[in-house]
């Protein structure tokens, strides 16, 4: 009888997790848009980028700190959950007090009551960090996955009736706070963790040396990742940051996916095998290739069923979305290497590496950001494809070097997946014309799913071949 918490069915788990939690926004998020406008939805995206900042300050590196280190005492649990929950209360402050700068800066003054109340969520995230941690570390998804569910259908369907009510982009707000503070009391409940310990020095100095680089990794990786919602809500029209946001939400949905299964598994697999550099090449090649595995599908059918998903969705009104959708979720696709690197840097204790290699990346980021500006949002949406294509490729150099993993076979296990998933997505959405979007996407999926699996059987693919075998064993 298979284990619960091993690294195959935690990736089904993870995978089940970002699934789910998708297809719940998905229907919550067709009737949302349809109650609220994309300058609602813009308006609600300004406060983005303070949010995921003041995340990013809060876990300071402390999580994957914890999940890294195998003797992980008390002691170094209780020292993470005062340290989170003393940054949380601080940064709230500081969201409050600079509410009134923000609105000046976006000349939005709803802008001052919605950073108070979605702040809020800031501070509840704190409270749980260290909860999702072990669990993470424990390989238990499935808890996590009935968690972030529990949280996530109450809190939209109460969004839903507000908007109904009349409640604009409050309804967002509430959405945002409501299935943070669920998720909260539900870690506090299920995970059975509780700081038993006082505060450490020993310990906050071990994880301060392991995340302090990881969090200037983080800052800068997060200030670019949202710099699309200040340049566009400050430059062009809260309609078209909504367009945007909408779009690049849905398209993170698919990186959404490989960056929670490698959060979740890839980091406390690979520590296992972090005193052993075969093995731990071994393992980060399967976890690459089956990660990608899971992924190119699904971004290439979203691509080039875009038009049908986003009509589906979000009504007409949304269309001049659909474009930035397709440019943005075939750029997210590179992200799954450059992601594993980073997982790798922080398993082998090097994370240096991370802050080192941000640098070169941001120089060049910046460098395409500014070309993109000059095209409009489009162009915005072009220069972030290059950027997840060029940061993975850079996230390479180091793996290379680690592992004796080499830039060639890299490419290859993961662009393999791709090659297979697009142009079998493409011929499969051209066949497909019915005048129902929901029936294009439904026939489009099916046609598609089957069709894949059977071509990465009959190129004799042996990450395929292993897991559908498992998968038959475990239903037999």
């Amino acid at each position: 009888m298979p284990k619960k918490n091993t690294p195959f069915f935690a990736a089904i788990w993870s995978l089940l997790e970002r699934l789910s939690s998708q297809i719940v926004s998905f229907f919550i998020g067709i009737v949302l848009a349809r109650l609220l406008s994309p300058s609602e939805y813009g308006i609600v995206g300004l406060t983005t980028i303070f949010i995921s900042l003041s995340n990013t300050f809060i876990d300071a590196g402390f999580a994957n700190g914890l999940i890294r280190k195998i003797d992980r005492t008390e002691k170094d649990l209780s020292t993470a959950f005062y340290f989170n929950v003393v940054v949380g209360l601080i940064i709230y402050g500081i969201l409050w007090v600079s509410s009134p700068l923000i609105a000046n800066f976006f000349h939005e003054p709803l802008l001052i009551p919605l950073v108070k109340i979605i702040g809020l969520s800031v501070l509840l995230h704190s409270l749980c960090i260290v909860q999702n941690a072990i669990l993470t570390a424990n390989l238990n998804i499935r808890l996590q996955t009935i968690i972030g569910l529990c949280g996530q259908l109450p809190a939209g369907l109460i969004a839903i009736a507000l908007a109904y009510n009349g409640w604009s982009v409050y309804a967002l707000a509430m959405q945002t706070v409501l299935a943070a503070f669920i998720r909260t009391s539900l870690f506090w409940i299920f995970a059975k963790w509780r700081p038993r310990e006082k505060f450490s020095r020993e310990s906050f100095r071990y994880l301060f040396n392991f995340g302090s680089k990881l969090l200037g990794a983080n800052l800068i990786g997060t200030i670019f990742n949202e710099i699309y919602s200040v340049i566009i809500g400050k430059f062009f029209t809260k309609s078209e940051l909504g367009l945007f946001s909408k779009a690049n939400g849905l398209s993170l949905n698919v990186n959404s996916i490989s960056s929670g299964m490698i959060q979740k598994i890839a980091l406390p697999v690979l520590a296992k095998y972090q005193n052993d550099m075969q093995e731990l090449r071994e393992h980060f090649r399967e976890v690459m290739r089956l990660i990608v595995m899971f992924t190119a599908p699904l971004s290439a059918i979203l691509c080039f069923s875009g038009r049908d998903i986003i009509v589906f969705l979000w009504s007409d009104k949304w269309l001049p979305a659909v474009i930035f959708f397709q440019i943005l979720v075939a750029g997210i696709m590179w992200n799954p290497i450059g992601q594993l690197s980073l997982s790798l840097f922080q398993v082998v204790n090097r994370t240096g590496l991370i802050l080192k290699l941000e640098l070169p990346k941001k120089t060049i980021y910046t460098i395409l950001i500014f070309i993109g500006f000059q095209y409009g949002v489009i162009g915005i949406a072009v220069s972030q494809f290059f950027i997840n294509l060029v940061g993975s490729a850079i996230n390479l150099y180091p793996t290379k070097k680690i592992l004796q993993y080499s830039y060639l076979a890299q490419v290859i296990d993961v662009c393999k997946y791709m090659l297979v998933a697009y142009p079998i997505a493409w011929g499969v959405t051209r066949l497909i014309h019915f005048d129902v979007p929901l029936l294009n996407i439904i026939t489009s999926f099916s046609l598609f799913i089957p069709a894949y699996c059977g071509a990465l059987l009959l190129i004799q693919d042996s990450i395929a071949k292993k897991y559908f075998q498992k998968i038959k064993k475990k239903f037999k």
